[in-house]
């Protein structure tokens, strides 16, 4: 959407192909999922071209009821971003200029692109490619008893079922708790490797600033796969947040368990038992909140960069200086990263990308 906005801003033409028809949907699907009240991010961070944008939003009298920011990050709520961002998509009228459709290939044809999907075929002379992460990340043990028919759900998956027992130690895993709680008022068992790291954001903030992506430029491939193998790593919770979940667990709500488990059927095969260093349970189900598989090239399109020769490294596009990957192909979202390093796939990245796009004049973060 960001980049759709920039593009359309220098009379660019745009189709968006996007499966569900909506945009932003699988974004809202996985926020309904965890109940998400609140954005992580400061105000600044969202889908327009100028950081104060949302600020003046919600400084306007039509949306009174959402104009409370959280904390010194100046956090908006949840709805506050939604309303403005479907205010900016029909603003430039983006809905209308989505063609409802699953790419599978695309093909070089003279001077054009052919994208092909299931059901359409469409012809233009640059493709951006803007993927988000779309891969729940699945534990092995959880691969296994999924394939034998357990109920091991993940939350990101859509309409998963409100299970009492979570596997995670993220954000997410935390909101899937406090809405399980809310919802059932059963207790609430989070299940975590590691102790719940607390921070108000997921990445250094270092990582966030324009000299960045100078330093960012001078390294090459090699060191930019090193360094992002050593900074993304697993997840964090905000201090406020995580204060909400505390009290849940010292009113006995809910109950954490940190340290190695394993999940295995029970004798009987109806029930799952959930054995951890702190504790054994008996389960009907779990959930899993551990984030989204980080994105390498695969499928329909790691195939087109075989066929057009476009460059890679370590499982990623290469990108020039304009986001450009070859033959009028352009890349932005998590397979940008070695071009914009860790923040590729989040809202900075999203801006960074689209004020570099060839043509676009516009103010990154």
């Amino acid at each position: 959407v960001c980049a759709a906005r920039a593009l359309k801003s220098v009379g660019a033409e745009l189709r968006i192909v996007e499966p569900s028809g909506h945009l932003l949907a699988r974004w809202l699907q996985r926020a309904g999922e965890v109940d998400m009240a609140w954005m992580r991010s400061p105000v600044t961070h969202h889908l327009d071209h100028h950081p104060s944008d949302l600020h003046h939003f919600l400084h306007d009298d039509a949306n009174a009821d959402l104009a409370q920011l959280a904390g010194k990050f100046s956090r908006p709520k949840h709805e506050a971003f939604v309303r403005h961002s479907r205010q900016l998509i029909a603003r430039d009228g983006l809905q209308a200029l989505v063609v409802e459709d699953r790419v599978e290939s695309l093909e070089r044809a003279g001077d054009h692109l052919h994208v092909i999907g299931r059901c359409t075929q469409l012809r233009a002379r640059r493709v951006l490619v803007a993927t988000g992460s779309n891969r729940p990340r699945l534990p092995p043990w959880a691969e296994t008893l999924r394939k034998e028919g357990a109920a091991v759900e993940h939350v990101f998956e859509g309409s998963a079922a409100l299970h009492s027992d979570i596997v995670g130690g993220g954000i997410s895993a935390v909101q899937r708790c406090l809405k399980v709680r809310r919802t059932t008022r059963t207790p609430v068992r989070l299940w975590t490797r590691r102790p719940v790291e607390l921070a108000e954001f997921d990445y250094d903030r270092a990582l966030t600033r324009g000299r960045f992506l100078g330093r960012w430029s001078q390294k090459d491939d090699a060191e930019r796969a090193s360094f992002l193998q050593r900074e993304l790593g697993g997840g964090s919770v905000p201090p406020a947040l995580w204060a909400n979940f505390s009290r849940a667990v010292r009113r006995g709500q809910v109950q954490v368990f940190t340290g190695p488990l394993s999940v295995e059927r029970s004798g009987s095969g109806d029930a799952l038992v959930i054995t951890g260093p702190e504790g054994r349970a008996e389960s009907t189900g779990v959930t899993l909140a551990t984030g989204l598989a980080r994105e390498r090239l695969g499928g329909w399109l790691g195939r087109c960069a075989i066929n057009l020769g476009l460059p890679t490294h370590a499982e990623l596009p290469c990108l020039g200086e304009d986001m450009h990957w070859g033959h009028g192909v352009h890349v932005s979202g998590p397979l940008a990263r070695l071009r914009l390093g860790p923040m590729a796939a989040n809202l900075i990245g999203a801006r960074w990308a689209s004020s570099l796009l060839p043509g676009v004049s516009m103010m990154p973060y």
